[in-house]
């Protein structure tokens, strides 16, 4: 079992490089200007010094270090200065800042990872590489709706916990819509990146790197770090994008790849325990002393975030309902691997359980599902699941079978959105949705290949997205009457969005 976590957080200050000037009254056309808080954003490295930089490539120095982004609600009068002349009274932060101003990693980012891709070959015919350029640029400058290091709200009750985990080669911009509409809504959003399957991680920007950390003893530790990080200060091969494990990229018919995916999934739960222990340290001193409520968090991710938050409501107790976007669910390998292979009560597990169910499988807590029809990448990995394993095989009428299997099969609150014309990336904040108008917007149908289609539009699934998570947590941490009912009805019918729930009472 895992020990007590010893977490020390560095606050970092982002670079305020390239941003976009607002005035006071510009900030009226802030997207969460009618709602009932404005957003504020830190980032900053967590320290889980009960655990090596990243284990499960053998990198068994130093201290594991989580790239990590907090989105929080601010009072919007705290945005704004007497005088409507002057700049806003904090600043408005861009995309550029997830990189810490860096535009080189930023086009590695958008030209290098499967996932962003901006390059020829993934873009819509006759555009151009000025186009794409431009693109880029644009994108990196582009307001955030969020204000870095703005105070936080002040209210008389505590706020409620959400964190999120990215998905495989993933970032912890990946769900940033979601993030920001819980943020504007009076949630604190904590998303740490999974080092070692974030792409180009950007360790060399940890403050306890740098020369004059206040933490000697940390520091001393952190230096070992160095010596396994790359000349730009990323982490992880160049020719795998900066990743140094990519558990869903297996297709081993054998089931022994799913002994490393296990391993990928406890280290990531652990994670979030790192995030959730910086929040119970923020919550005892400092500007979020007593304003956190610890006994309401909810975890929500998507792809294998999502499966990570399957498995984090099946093995940390402190999360009480979870949001699982696009997540890919397994039949039952274990007969295909040998006995020793499983785990009993010696340890953690998500997929092999000595006895019971798989844990990725079954409904532990209040639980949202949101899936694509079309999800070629879930659908098609379910397929090969069925073939090797056996198991419910997806078709056209039930398209993630196993999925399907588990929400029939439970007895707790559980809520599933199916989104037609939609893909892996629909949810996702990707290439889709950063440039509509010049990544391709149709495919084939998954099971009729002769067919095409046109996606449905990004925000269209974002702002189903962002409504589904904001109205769920609302029910389930907020426990708002009004919330459990509207979330019990569909408003996107009319968008293809198909609803159903199970054990939601009345």
């Amino acid at each position: 079992m895992m020990q007590p976590l010893l977490v020390r957080i560095a606050a970092l200050a982002l670079l305020a490089i390239g941003h976009v000037q607002m005035s006071a009254a510009s900030t009226d056309s802030d997207t969460h200007s009618h709602t009932p808080y404005a957003v504020g954003v830190k980032t900053l490295f967590i320290h889980d010094e009960s655990r090596p930089y990243d284990a499960l490539a053998g990198v068994n120095v130093g201290v594991r270090s989580l790239l990590t982004e907090v989105w929080y609600p601010v009072d919007h009068s705290s945005l704004t200065n007497e005088k409507e002349s002057e700049a806003p009274a904090y600043q408005q932060a861009i995309f550029g800042d997830y990189v810490f101003g860096r535009r080189d990693i930023h086009k590695k980012m958008m030209t290098q990872t499967t996932f962003f891709h901006l390059t020829p070959q993934t873009v819509r015919d006759g555009v151009t590489k000025e186009q794409m350029d431009a693109a880029m640029a644009e994108l990196f400058d582009r307001p955030r709706n969020a204000y870095i290091n703005a105070p936080l709200a002040k209210t008389d009750q505590p706020f409620p916990i959400v964190v999120m985990t990215h998905g495989d080669a993933g970032s912890r911009y990946n769900m940033e819509t979601a993030c920001e509409a819980l943020a504007a809504q009076g949630y604190v959003v904590i998303a740490p990146e999974h080092t070692g399957n974030t792409p180009f991680a950007l360790t060399g920007e940890d403050p306890a790197l740098k020369e004059g950390f206040a933490d000697a003893e940390l520091a001393k530790k952190m230096a070992e770090v160095k010596a396994v990080l790359n000349t730009d200060g990323t982490y992880g091969p160049e020719d795998s994008y900066g990743q140094t494990y990519t558990p869903l990229a297996s297709s081993d018919e054998t089931g022994m790849a799913f002994i490393q995916l296990d391993k990928s999934l406890v280290e990531r739960v652990n994670d979030l325990r790192a995030a959730l222990t910086t929040l119970e340290q923020w919550n005892t001193s400092g500007e979020f002393a007593d304003r956190l409520d610890m006994q309401r968090i909810g975890v929500m991710g998507r792809s294998f975030g999502g499966m990570t938050t399957l498995a984090a409501l099946g093995l940390e107790n402190r999360f009480v309902a979870g949001v699982a976007v696009v997540p890919l669910v397994f039949p039952d390998f274990r007969p295909a691997l040998p006995k020793e292979a499983l785990i009993g009560e010696e340890g953690e597990t998500v997929l092999l359980d000595r006895e019971g169910d798989i844990t990725l499988n079954t409904v532990h807590k209040p639980t949202l599902y949101l899936s694509g029809a079309e999800d070629a990448l879930i659908i098609g990995s379910g397929i090969r699941m069925a073939q090797n394993f056996g198991g419910p095989v997806p078709s056209q009428n039930n398209p993630h079978a196993v999925l399907r299997a588990s929400y029939e099969s439970t007895d707790l609150p559980v809520y599933w959105g199916l989104l037609k014309n939609s893909n892996h990336s629909s949810f996702g904040i990707s290439g889709g949705y950063w440039w509509p108008e010049l990544k391709p917007d149709s495919q084939t149908r998954t099971f009729s290949p002769d067919e095409k289609f046109t996606l449905v539009a990004p925000i269209l699934a974002h702002e189903i997205q962002q409504e589904r998570v904001v109205t769920f947590f609302d029910a389930y941490l907020k426990e708002q009457s009004d919330a459990m009912q509207r979330l019990r009805e569909n408003p996107f019918s009319d968008g293809g969005f198909e609803y159903e729930y199970r054990n939601a009472g009345e």
